[in-house]
């Protein structure tokens, strides 16, 4: 039998996991999600996004954001499905992988991780979505987009840089109750 190495190695007890983690997220997202209009939101499903790709990296951060997006559209859609907005979760949730996937939790180096973290996240949310909503037609202009969004992409991210200190204490705890399986 050939063995196909394109995708992490996954067991029932990650897979159960992921399975959790993705209905969390697509709850977050219908029901943690602070809409002003179509265009400018505050979403909290970054809570169980960033879980997961500490948990498990990159790809399962990326592909728990898609899936939560996805399932947000289908079951509580407040517009259009628009792939590339999905490709741009995909970045967000392999961001947090990228940046607290087995890495140090010494407070220093945590804080600078998140600092970056949280300033890429708003360069992408700010720039590439802003790109995207202005090509879909919801701005007539990109600069008219990025002066709506700012003022709720600046909340989103202190909310998220803050929720990403608080959860260093309990990182390690939620690491250790899935033993290997998180490694």
């Amino acid at each position: 039998m050939h063995k196909s190495h394109f995708f992490p190695k996954i067991t029932l007890k990650k897979l159960c996991i992921l399975s959790l983690m993705t209905a969390i997220t697509a709850i977050l997202s219908i029901y943690c999600t602070f809409r002003i209009g179509n265009a400018i939101k505050i979403p909290f499903k970054f809570v169980s996004v960033f879980f997961t790709a500490v948990m498990f990296g990159p790809f399962w951060g990326g592909i728990i954001a898609v899936l939560g997006d996805i399932l947000n559209v289908f079951l509580a859609p407040s517009g259009p499905w628009i792939p590339l907005i999905t490709g741009i979760e995909f970045l967000n949730g392999a961001f947090f992988g990228i940046f607290f996937y087995k890495h140090s939790y010494e407070t220093k180096n945590y804080f600078l991780r998140t600092l970056i973290c949280c300033l890429l996240l708003f360069l992408i949310d700010m720039i590439l979505t802003s790109l995207v909503l202005t090509y879909v037609g919801y701005f007539p202009t990109f600069a008219s987009a990025i002066i709506v969004r700012f003022p709720a992409g600046v909340i989103k991210i202190l909310i998220q840089g803050i929720f990403i200190i608080i959860s260093k204490g309990y990182i390690k705890s939620f690491k250790q109750m899935g033993g290997k399986d998180f490694e």
